[in-house]
């Protein structure tokens, strides 16, 4: 006799969601050492789905074509070093605000600084255990999330527009600039004005803008919603008056992101 099917459903335990796999790349000429990352890696309170790659070429591939929320980077490496290849995370599209660490056992003592100033995690490899890794994989992790804006939860779809609109006219006055300086530059370039010096240096400028705008790009791409509504407002009337048609209320514009920039 088949018992009823209400029998297995009152037993059968609850079905739990499993989280998708953290995707993560590893880079690393050594075979022992990318499978011990990867060891690390399982010992997580969260799957991974790993990836390796051994040279800077292999690490360029897997940037362009896929994803990554965690990238581990050996410091020393067959055809150039970490900070190169924490430049190639910096200037992927995909993977800029991935949590990167660096890590290595034969790196000299000026290493560790020059990986945290551009925005990197260094670990000794030598002194690596499960504990500390995982320590700094979820301090990484929990550095590229925004703070929360919690004392309003939900806006109207007219603040909402309010908001839009002065994130676009603020983010055209930025780079219209720059774009500005990159066409007279280019224009300079075609003209063939100046000796070859003078053409170095304006392809240097050039450069240098291209790279000041992938700064504001990544910097926008950052920034949290909601933490840019509490800078435009913090009792409602600024966003109040912008959905009304002002396009520069008569109060005092509390500071936004776009104030703060440098480059």
């Amino acid at each position: 006799m088949t018992p009823p099917a209400s029998l297995f459903n009152a037993t059968a335990p609850q079905a739990r969601a499993v989280p998708p796999p953290v995707p993560v790349l590893i880079l690393d000429d050594e075979r022992f050492d990318r499978h011990r990352l990867a060891r690390f890696c399982s010992g997580l309170d969260f799957p991974c789905d790993i990836s390796n790659a051994t040279t800077l070429s292999e690490f360029a591939t897997h940037l362009d074509r896929h994803s990554y929320t965690l990238i581990l980077i050996d410091y020393i490496l067959p055809d150039g070093t970490g900070l190169e290849a924490i430049d190639m995370v910096r200037l992927s599209a995909r993977n800029l605000n991935a949590a990167t660490l660096v890590i290595s056992g034969q790196a000299d003592d000026a290493t560790p600084e020059a990986v945290r100033a551009v925005g990197a995690r260094f670990l000794q490899k030598d002194a690596l255990d499960r504990d500390t890794f995982a320590a700094a994989v979820h301090q990484a992790l929990s550095e590229g999330r925004p703070e929360r804006i919690t004392r309003q939860e939900s806006y109207s779809a007219d603040q909402v527009a309010a908001l839009l609109a002065q994130c676009g006219t603020r983010s055209a006055r930025d780079v219209k600039p720059m774009i500005s300086r990159m066409m007279r530059q280019m224009r300079d370039l075609r003209a063939g004005n100046g000796g070859p010096d003078a053409q170095a240096a304006t392809l240097q400028a050039v450069e240098q803008n291209c790279l000041s705008l992938w700064a504001f790009l990544v910097e926008m791409e950052r920034e949290d919603g909601a933490v840019l509504l509490a800078d435009l407002t913090t009792d409602g009337t600024y966003l109040a008056e912008a959905a009304q048609g002002h396009s520069e209320p008569k109060r005092a514009k509390p500071p936004s992101i776009f104030g703060r920039r440098t480059n």
